[in-house]
């Protein structure tokens, strides 16, 4: 968001101003050494944000939340969202004005305590353009983002989300211009350890990273498939991603297989590093894929039917007895570490006497593939029929 030079005080302190902050944004300040060379300006895309409780609501009604007299309450953007979405003609439809034709990433702060994943059609100038899906979020003043894209042209705009399948409690979207590569992520402003320099240079950073040094990138993928990750610099890195080391060479067009949510990659030295690109969609070419009703299932674990799932079954009963187990015949073309991707979901409660928390609780299993064994943790999904993904690298023999 801003760039900038700041000097030290006598006490070894600085002061970095930060503007225009939004309550419901979490920031982060990197100080870094000035280095040589000079900073400039970052590139900020165009954005704006559109309350709910703004805009045009039919058959919905707005909620006050937390305030400042009323501290206990729930956080939401604006204090207010729009709930009771639950009718046919439901809809909420926001006046946008955007200066440019073409693509813009549409964020929308929602909640979801219908027990399951909620749907509503997204139109544009009242022509559905997508079905936007909503995971649960436990309760309906919890927040979720789920994102899409939107083509449209300069000027002003209706975007309306209206009802589909289940409700949802509308809080906030966020419209953005969009850029290409879809993330970029600058080595002077990674996660160092050891004593590397710093240069800057058109606009961005400059890493020199000697023996012994590292830069910790945490990668973001919004969804589980293959990237292209491109490191931007004047020589070759070497990289760790999910326990597997790979060179990438200046400007080398990379394809790695990235988890839904962050990915930690690290650099090593030497090399001169100046950022990562990360693009694509998330491609599943080349994964191969196994659905539950191909397990062989033994202890009490069986098949049960979903709408939900994919394939539309999902192994259930797992954990029930110290027996029950899973197990899938896979044939892979060498001996080696794959990624292990397990879509699940686990809704399972202890009542605590609270009324008040939530009572989630995580639950772990063990994994075996050939002779190796490791006990995994699956977080709590919120429902039963909202299914999260988990990867954990495995090593084929």
């Amino acid at each position: 968001m801003a760039r900038t030079e700041v000097a030290v005080g006598r006490d070894g302190t600085v002061t970095v101003p930060v503007r225009n902050l939004r309550a419901m944004s979490a920031y982060r300040v990197v100080l870094t050494p000035a280095g040589t060379g000079a900073v400039t300006t970052p590139h900020v895309p165009w954005t704006a944000s559109y309350e709910a409780e703004s805009a045009t609501i039919t058959s919905g009604q707005v909620r006050t939340q937390g305030t400042v007299d009323d501290a206990n309450g729930y956080a939401v953007s604006g204090t207010k969202d729009v709930g009771s979405l639950n009718r046919p003609d439901s809809k909420v439809d926001f006046t946008v004005d955007v200066p440019r034709d073409g693509t813009y990433d549409l964020a929308v702060l929602y909640g979801n305590q219908s027990g399951a994943p909620a749907t509503q059609r997204l139109l544009v100038d009242g022509r559905i353009q997508a079905t936007v899906s909503y995971p649960s979020t436990e309760n309906w003043t919890y927040r979720g983002l789920r994102e899409t894209q939107v083509r449209l042209t300069a000027g002003r705009h209706t975007l309306t989300l209206a009802k589909a399948e289940a409700e949802v409690t509308l809080d906030r979207i966020d419209l953005t211009r969009h850029t290409t590569p879809a993330a970029y992520y600058d080595a002077a402003l990674a996660d160092i350890s050891g004593d590397p320099a710093f240069r800057y240079h058109g606009g961005s950073g400059e890493l020199h990273l000697a023996r012994g040094d590292s830069a910790v990138f945490d990668v973001y993928a919004p969804r589980d498939g293959y990237y292209t990750v491109t490191a931007r610099g004047a020589s070759a890195v070497r990289l760790s991603l999910h326990g597997e080391m790979l060179t990438a060479r200046p400007g080398e067009r990379l394809r790695l297989h990235l988890a839904e949510g962050n990915n930690r990659i690290t650099a090593t030295g030497p090399a001169i590093l100046r950022g990562l690109d990360i693009s694509g969609r998330g491609s599943t070419t080349g994964v191969l894929v196994k659905e539950a009703a191909e397990a062989r299932l033994a202890g009490g674990a069986r098949l049960v039917d979903s709408r939900y799932a994919s394939g539309g079954s999902y192994v259930g009963m797992l954990g029930n007895s110290p027996a029950s187990k899973a197990t899938f015949d896979v044939d892979v073309p060498r001996a080696g570490r794959y990624q292990l991707i397990v879509r699940y979901a686990n809704n399972d409660r202890r009542d605590n006497g609270h009324a008040y928390n939530t009572d989630i609780m995580s639950r772990t299993a063990d994994i075996t593939a050939g002779s190796t064994t490791r006990r995994v943790t699956f977080k709590n999904t919120w429902s039963w029929n909202d299914c999260w993904t988990l990867a954990v690298p495995v090593h084929s023999e």
